[in-house]
């Protein structure tokens, strides 16, 4: 279940960023952030870390919190799943 939540913050997240009013490097950003969550759903053996997987999420959240809500609060709801699944 936690993996299906997931991957449906990623597509929420993904919606969000066609929407939103941002930089590019913003959004290059939040896409190399879903492009490396993908990765490590893919094949956990790729030996990311996971800790710094959560830490580049949590940075986000801050970086958006204030100008884009929305995208902060699926941040904030797919680092939740991230730690409920252990990553």
């Amino acid at each position: 279940m936690n993996r299906q939540q997931l991957i449906e913050h990623l597509d929420q997240l993904t919606s969000a960023i066609q929407d939103m009013q941002a930089t590019d490097n913003d959004k290059e950003k939040l896409s190399q952030l879903i492009f490396d969550i993908e990765q490590q759903l893919s094949d956990p053996t790729l030996g990311r870390d996971n800790a710094s997987l959560t830490e580049q999420v949590d940075g986000l959240v801050s970086n958006f919190e204030t100008d884009h809500p929305a995208v902060a609060g699926i941040l904030n709801n797919i680092m939740l799943t991230l730690s409920s699944m252990g990553v």
